[in-house]
């Protein structure tokens, strides 16, 4: 069986770089369902052979490309709560083109998937902050409050995602933790990166 794994040899992992790299800068070009693996190889000048020893097809190559491009842009992110979640979703607006082009392939899946896992941190913390308040309302544990404001955010990338004119991700979001704040009795104007109006 071949490994399609990480390789000792800077070679051989040079040149997985180099196929990543050929899949990103596609998915940015044009919808991911209409790459293929000619693309990338061409792309990358490199075999079909040597595509295959790192990747198992095309969505494989994107879902890996998008997965070290996230893990380099999150590993960034050790902030408050707030600033994590306003520089995740900086991200997604960055590669706003990458985005709506993985619609409606199969690495979309894969790609809501390390969205939802990289909110969870930063929105149990704001659920932690909040429960002062939702425990006089509800018997809620944080496990549910999380879910909650991961699942409304990330319902604020699906609108974002799905609409060919919205350009206003940001404000989204903002609106989104404004809301959050409110309904939770949080303030965050003690937070340096926050202008109060």
């Amino acid at each position: 069986m071949i490994d399609r794994g990480r390789s000792a040899d800077p070679r051989a992992e040079r040149v997985r770089a180099r196929l990543r790299e050929a899949a990103f800068a596609m998915a940015h070009e044009r919808p991911v369902d209409e790459i293929t693996v000619g693309d990338l190889v061409a792309r990358a000048q490199v075999s079909r052979q040597v595509f295959y020893r790192h990747f198992r097809d095309r969505d494989d190559a994107v879902n890996l490309a998008f997965t070290q491009a996230f893990a380099d842009a999150t590993a960034r992110c050790h902030a408050d709560p707030r600033t994590r979640i306003t520089d995740l979703f900086a991200f997604a607006a960055e590669h706003r083109k990458m985005y709506r082009n993985i619609v409606p392939s199969t690495v979309t899946q894969h790609v809501v998937r390390m969205f939802r896992a990289a909110l969870l941190p930063p929105c149990e913390q704001i659920a932690t902050q909040g429960m002062a308040v939702v425990s006089t309302i509800a018997p809620l544990s944080v496990d549910a409050v999380t879910r909650f404001l991961v699942g409304g955010l990330m319902e604020v990338l699906r609108s974002w995602m799905e609409d060919p004119d919205a350009s206003d991700l940001a404000g989204r979001v903002q609106a989104a933790l404004d809301t959050i704040d409110a309904l939770l009795g949080i303030s965050f104007s003690a937070t340096p990166d926050r202008k109060d109006p």
